[in-house]
């Protein structure tokens, strides 16, 4: 029904016409409104008029308690009445027997006609086993003397919710925390198999101590009980389906709770029904929808949770149960997301929902974000100037134009679909691109042409977050393609190499490479600069099959190539700089590295790159020179420059953990382990929460801050740390491995330092063999393993 029905109207007729006989009433409507929607509402009305009190009864309370002060019921004597209501009397009660002093709550029912004491004792069993600190524990109950059942309860000394939050003015923030707080309640007692069937706020008890107590737990459910007996209900709260005569469900508590939530926040109940004749009640509850709650009770600051909320409870009042959260703990995670500005899955279906919330979460993520985008246009702009110049710079800024907006269109094409990601929760960066790679398959079977700009851009996307796994299947896809561009295809070749060679090695690398190369070369002045950038991963598949010298040689022969093309600042040129002194640190160069390296800082400085990840691997590895080269004096600054970058501009990571214990390390190599020892211990903590307890980054962090400790003279608390970590990792692998072999190195060398080289010698023995198949990726590991020996003079 349109919600803009004129329903005082419809009261005022439904009103007079019950003062009528029976056989005068539709004669009476006809005759007072021409308004066919209101004749049709109150006529139906009267139908269902007759049979309204035979599923909602409204037994008056009698005049006089149920119950005298003094009189004893059980082990409890009646202090005095604290309330009534439609279901009985609630008494303050002290116990009575001598065995100790309790105060306590006690309710005394009304027996229905056909009361089943019986059942009432075995659901109060029940109850009984209810235990959870927001609910009012059952303690005790009987039956008096005339038949009415009795129970006794904790008596949550306070006021009821909606006192409490009219007294205290409470914040909408504090009044969901509380709600919350119930709801907690309800889904303990909803995995017991109990339904409370009447919450609103007279049910919810705020103690002096602000915590939230649901009273009178389960007792509607243990009058009406499974036979069909009626209850009376609170009209302003009910469910609409109980007051239809159906069984309450978790979802009847689902909608209590949000009615009293709703309550709390507006100054009054979604719908005012208690005043309404009962036929207009029960018609109103099933069709007429809440008003959205008043902004006036909302700070500026919490529009955004005011929104929010406002779809929350619409969910949580759905008329239909099935339209409702499914249970009190999914309400209850919607709560808890709009308060912390998470996207709420009540509002999934809004386009943009999410990602605008995850933008406001992650500002400074997002402003990234848009500096990526102005940085690419300004690239496009210039490349657009560059192309008046001439004609092979023309053809290149075409070619990078498509390419520019292939990427510009998958970022919309990823951002725009960001919020239908696992049906409206918070969605992280690798749930989008999973999301969008899916889509993006279509649209490449669909148009090749345009689909395979965007699959190469994705493809891209992931190799630099180094997820090499989802990259080379969509490569794959490219460089199989029946037909594809033969500029993307050179691209996607080239790409795939990149893949192939950081995961399987340079065999399946090389042929694509060259591939590639052969295209660019067939136009050597368009593509010059394709050429160039692929000399860096020709001289990486040099270096992998051993022939180091020519690796060298070629990316010494690219630096002026590089700088011709793009300038001394370029980010490429920085990227050659940075690569070449890798080689040369390979080659055993070292002065040559640290020259070559410094040149690559120098372009990320002056290209305001100095806090981005090419600068911080370029000040990695020229740390890592200085420490192969034993001045661990130079190194220390570096370090300490990589973690305050890291620390203010990533944050926690397994990076992170990596580059502390480096420092860490560096300090000790200096005598500085004290000072060492807070950077170690954070990169334990922080390697194991990001990076997992059978991780590298977990092993190294563990064994140097254990060396940190036998530096600083406490070798009891160094095979403390290196000992309970190195049974961990043993016992999550189930057998000696790499990351238990970096742990089992520096427990190796306290053990024999303190003496006990019998032990030592088994745990060398037994890292020198899980370490074996690593190669020369462990050759550090194996000179640390041989300088214990040499040290202790034991024998491999």
């Amino acid at each position: 029904m349109d919600q803009r029905v004129d329903w005082p109207r419809i009261e005022a007729l439904f009103d007079a016409a019950l003062e009528l006989e029976e056989g005068e009433r539709a004669g009476f409507v006809q005759s007072q409104t021409d308004d066919p929607a209101i004749l049709e509402e109150v006529l139906s009305l009267l139908a269902s008029a007759g049979h309204a009190q035979d599923f909602l009864e409204t037994e008056d309370a009698p005049a006089e308690p149920l119950l005298t002060q003094g009189q004893k019921l059980g082990a409890w004597r009646i202090a005095s009445l604290v309330g009534r209501g439609g279901m009985g009397d609630v008494y303050k009660v002290d116990r009575a027997d001598g065995l100790y002093e309790q105060t306590a709550a006690l309710k005394v029912m009304r027996p229905g006609p056909s009361e089943d004491t019986a059942l009432f004792e075995s659901e109060r069993r029940y109850l009984a086993r209810l235990e959870h600190p927001n609910i009012a524990r059952l303690l005790d109950g009987g039956v008096t003397a005339q038949g009415r059942p009795w129970m006794v309860m904790e008596l949550a000394e306070g006021a009821s919710a909606d006192a409490w939050a009219s007294r205290s003015k409470a914040p909408a923030r504090l009044i969901v925390e509380k709600m919350l707080q119930a709801g907690e309640a309800l889904a303990y007692a909803h995995d017991k198999l109990i339904v409370h069937r009447d919450v609103k706020p007279s049910n919810i008890m705020i103690d002096a101590g602000g915590r939230a107590r649901v009273i009178d737990f389960g007792v509607a459910r243990l009058a009406s009980a499974d036979k069909g007996q009626s209850a009376p209900l609170s009209l302003d709260y009910a469910a609409p389906e109980l007051l239809e005569g159906q069984p309450a469900t978790t979802a009847s508590d689902v909608y209590g709770l949000a009615a009293t939530l709703y309550a709390l926040l507006a100054g009054h109940p979604p719908l005012r029904l208690s005043d309404d004749p009962l036929p207009v009640a029960l018609r109103r509850a099933m069709e007429e929808p809440p008003a959205r709650l008043p902004a006036q009770r909302f700070t500026r600051r919490d529009k955004s949770l005011l929104r929010d909320l406002d779809h929350v409870l619409a969910r949580a009042l759905a008329k239909q149960p099935a339209g409702r959260y499914p249970t009190v703990n999914s309400f209850c995670e919607d709560l808890r997301a709009a308060l912390k500005g998470r996207p709420v899955a009540a509002r999934a279906s809004e386009r943009g929902y999410v990602l605008g919330r995850y933008i406001k979460r992650h500002r400074w993520q997002a402003a990234a974000a848009a500096a990526l985008v102005i940085s690419l246009v300004g690239g496009l702009s210039a490349s657009l100037w560059q192309a008046r110049e001439a004609r092979i710079e023309r053809d290149w800024a075409q070619s990078e134009q498509a390419r520019l907006e292939a990427v510009q269109h998958y970022l919309f094409f990823m951002l725009r679909d960001g919020a239908d990601v696992s049906g409206g929760t918070s969605a992280s960066a690798r749930e989008i691109l999973e999301a969008a790679a899916a889509q993006v398959g279509d649209l490449f079977a669909a148009d090749p042409e345009r689909g395979g700009q965007v699959m190469h851009a994705l493809a891209e996307l992931y190799f630099y977050l180094n997820d090499y796994e989802a990259a080379g299947p969509l490569l794959r896809q490219l460089v199989e393609a029946d037909y594809l561009d033969p500029a993307l295809l050179a691209s996607a070749r080239y790409d795939l190499a990149q893949v192939l060679l950081r995961t399987v090695g340079p065999d399946e690398a090389e042929p694509l490479l060259a591939q590639a190369q052969a295209f660019w070369q067939s136009d050597s002045r368009q593509w010059r600069r394709r050429l160039v950038d692929s000399r860096l991963v020709e001289a990486r598949i040099l270096r992998d099959r051993g022939r180091l010298p020519e690796a060298v040689a070629l990316l010494e022969r690219t630096v002026p190539d590089r700088i011709a093309l793009s300038g001394e600042t370029d980010r490429m040129t920085g990227v050659v700089h940075n690569d070449l002194g890798v080689m040369l640190f390979s080659a055993g160069r070292m002065e040559d590295a640290a020259a070559s390296l410094r040149e690559a800082l120098a372009v990320w400085r002056a290209t305001g790159l100095a806090d981005g990840p090419d600068a911080l691997n370029t000040l990695n590895n020229l740390a890592a020179v200085q420490v192969l080269s034993g001045d661990h004096a130079a190194a220390e600054p570096l370090f300490r420059e990589i973690v305050e970058i890291r620390r203010a501009a990533y944050g926690p990571s397994a990076t992170t953990a990596a580059v502390l214990n480096n420092y860490g390390k560096t300090l000790i190599n200096l005598d500085r382990a004290d000072e060492a020892l807070p950077h170690l211990r954070e990169a334990v903590s922080m390697a194991r929460e990001h990076a997992g307890l059978t991780s590298f980054a977990y092993a190294a962090a563990v064994a140097g801050h254990s060396e940190a400790k036998a530096a600083t003279g406490d070798p009891e608390q160094a095979l403390l740390i290196a000992g309970q970590a190195y049974d961990a990792i043993l016992e999550a692998t189930g057998a000696p491995g790499p990351a238990s072999s970096i742990v089992a190195i520096a427990l190796a060398r306290t053990l024999a330092d303190e003496g006990h080289i019998a032990r030592a010698e088994t745990l060398l023995a037994e890292a020198e063999e899980a370490l074996g198949a690593l190669g020369p990726a462990a050759g550090m590991q194996m000179q640390a393993i041989a300088t214990i020996r040499t040290r202790h003079g034991l024998e491999g």
